[in-house]
């Protein structure tokens, strides 16, 4: 009787922890619509703040700097009204490079040719350079050789 009793206790202890622990755990399909409800809050705070009036600059910079996804971001601040010069400046303050910056606005909707003249503005390019930019360089005068020779990169 009492190694039954032991067995049964044993048994219990055993079982409802491990029941328990099953049944405390999210399902993927939870953990999956907890963060689809918090990307819906996260663009609504956003949105709600553009309305308000508050600085599109500052709440693009603020919401990146939390860990929100550039994209979404500046997806959300485009969506929500914001100026796209703000936008862009607060993303890229906020430690964005300049090329994610630009694919996110264009896939919001933004105009490409507005993303671009924003960039320069700000100095930030994408690599490319106008023309007029460009200096020839002087092929004579490089490693001090003379003449019609070949420009080695071992006289550099």
């Amino acid at each position: 009787m009492i190694q039954r009793l032991f067995i049964s206790f044993t048994f219990f202890l055993v079982l409802f922890p491990a029941a328990t622990f099953v049944s405390a755990a999210d399902s993927p399909k939870d953990t999956l619509l907890g963060a689809k409800s918090k990307e819906k809050e996260v663009c609504g705070l956003i949105k709600d703040n553009l309305q308000r009036g508050v600085d599109a600059k500052a709440v693009t910079k603020t919401n990146i700097r939390l860990g929100n996804e550039v994209c979404y971001v500046v997806r959300c601040a485009i969506d929500g009204g914001g100026e796209l010069k703000l936008i862009i400046t607060g993303a890229v303050e906020a430690g964005a490079t300049p090329d994610v910056v630009s694919k996110c606005c264009v896939e919001a909707g933004a105009e490409p040719a507005k993303i671009a003249e924003v960039l320069q503005g700000m100095g930030e390019g994408l690599g490319y350079s106008p023309p007029g930019d460009f200096v020839p360089m002087d092929t004579a005068a490089v490693g001090g050789n003379t003449g019609t020779r070949f420009v080695s990169p071992s006289s550099f």
